[in-house]
């Protein structure tokens, strides 16, 4: 069994088994893959054809990813826990959703143990309530949205790769990176935006008055599903989380019934605020420890 590090030109091996069904974890496009590689130290291996994914979180034991693909699961599973025992490390897998939890328990029976990671569920929306922001519940974000659209002159407009350096730019004048995630998220970010379009994502920006006060980005996760990989604001533009994140659906997932807007890792003011949108549903992930 050989892992390798994951690579741009990996896209489309990878994509060959990341799209062989229908995928509801936002983790599960090769554009997340790829931006995190780095900060999660992810590796692949084609096992029984089979796409399995090894990371290694600083500080944290090494875990895998639910073979993809169509070939045999159970023995690509099999086959990774014995290169982990043999490593020296114990088995498991991470941000499973709950058909992999099935299919892990029917294929190997009594050999794992499993439990939910809050901190990673997804939240699901419907895009129609994100589009028109109606009702009691979304009322302070509607007023979010109008106080935005009366106070500032701004052009809202897709991102293109012409505007990769100049988004950088000014993303980085405005933000502050004091912690080790913010830096990887920010190296992300400038990934995404220098690959865009090989990539294949979507993407808005905001100006006001030539300045940049929000952009965002995302790509199709499903038949039925767009994922928001990010979303930045200048916090200095008042409603301007607001008005991207209305604008952004409005004018390019319209036509998708769910927006995953990812998880929240556990920070509190971003659990709140992803629980203020009132998702639909979450997609529940859970980790699988083997006990043999």
């Amino acid at each position: 069994m050989k892992f390798k590090p994951i690579e741009l030109e990996d896209k489309d091996l990878m994509n060959k088994y990341l799209k062989t069904g229908r995928v509801e974890s936002s983790e599960l496009t090769f554009a997340a893959l790829f931006i995190w590689r780095k900060a999660f130290n992810m590796e692949f291996a084609e096992i029984e054809n089979c796409l399995v994914i090894k990371s290694k979180d600083n500080g944290y034991p090494a875990s895998l990813r639910f073979p993809m693909g169509n070939g045999d699961k159970k023995v690509a599973v099999e086959k990774s826990c014995k290169y982990f025992l043999e490593i020296g490390e114990v088995p498991k897998f991470y941000g499973l959703t709950k058909d992999m939890v099935d299919e892990l328990i029917r294929i190997c029976p009594d050999k794992f143990r499993c439990e939910p990671m809050r901190d990673y569920f997804d939240y699901v929306y419907k895009s129609e309530n994100l589009i028109k922001l109606s009702g009691k519940k979304l009322h302070s974000k509607k007023n979010h949205f109008n106080n935005f659209q009366k106070s500032y002159e701004f052009e809202y407009s897709p991102i293109t790769m012409g505007d990769a350096d100049m988004i950088i730019k000014e993303y980085n004048d405005w933000s502050d990176f004091d912690d080790e995630y913010l830096l990887s998220e920010q190296k992300s970010i400038e990934e995404l935006l220098l690959n865009f379009d090989y990539l294949e994502l979507k993407g808005a920006k905001i100006m006001c008055k030539g300045q940049l006060c929000a952009f965002t980005i995302g790509e199709q996760l499903n038949s039925d599903t767009a994922v928001i990989h990010i979303e930045k604001a200048n916090t200095k533009f008042r409603g301007a989380f607001a008005a991207i994140n209305q604008m952004f659906i409005a004018n390019e997932w319209s036509d998708y019934a769910y927006i995953n807007r990812e998880e929240d890792c556990g920070i509190e003011g971003l659990r709140t605020a992803k629980l203020s949108y009132q998702p639909e549903f979450m997609v529940e992930k859970y980790k699988a420890v083997y006990y043999g």
